[in-house]
């Protein structure tokens, strides 16, 4: 009898999930004018269910504000859930630049990105190397962090 070993989805994801292939990306349709964008990177497994990173990314100053995960779902479902939010389909190279730089940009400024980003929703995401290609975006406002709070 052989010895199976279980992962949890968490640990899946940190181990496994950049082995999975990038299957769809989604993204917020007036990112650029709003300065936040709700992304969402799909990986496919074999059988066809999809483990998807999700992550609200302000580019004015506080970079990824809030991050989960959804594994191992049907893309019918999850495509439902998320209808009311005017994504878009857009390349990987554009969103991984988004996140990263946003993140970057928050952390040059003493901001804290979201605790879950560092944890697990990272590991959805490719490294941040020279493997993808630099895409020239702006963060900030005239190069400053820009907060905006409301009462």
């Amino acid at each position: 009898m052989k010895n199976l070993v279980t992962l949890s989805p968490k640990k899946y994801i940190i181990t496994k999930a950049r082995t999975l292939p990038v299957y769809k990306c989604l993204i917020t349709e007036n990112w650029e004018e709003s300065k936040l964008a709700t992304i969402a990177v799909m990986r496919k497994h074999q059988n066809g269910k999809l483990t998807t990173g999700i992550y609200l990314v302000d580019l004015m100053a506080l970079g990824t504000k809030d991050t989960f995960f959804e594994f191992s779902h049907d893309e019918s479902e999850f495509m439902e859930k998320i209808s009311a939010n005017q994504l878009i389909e857009t390349n990987y190279n554009l969103v991984h630049n988004i996140i990263y730089g946003a993140n970057s940009f928050a952390e040059e400024h003493n901001f804290r990105i979201h605790k879950d980003f560092q944890d697990i929703t990272q590991f959805i995401l490719e490294e941040d190397n020279e493997d993808i290609p630099l895409i020239e975006i702006e963060f900030g406002m005239n190069g400053k962090p820009f907060v905006m709070t409301t009462m």
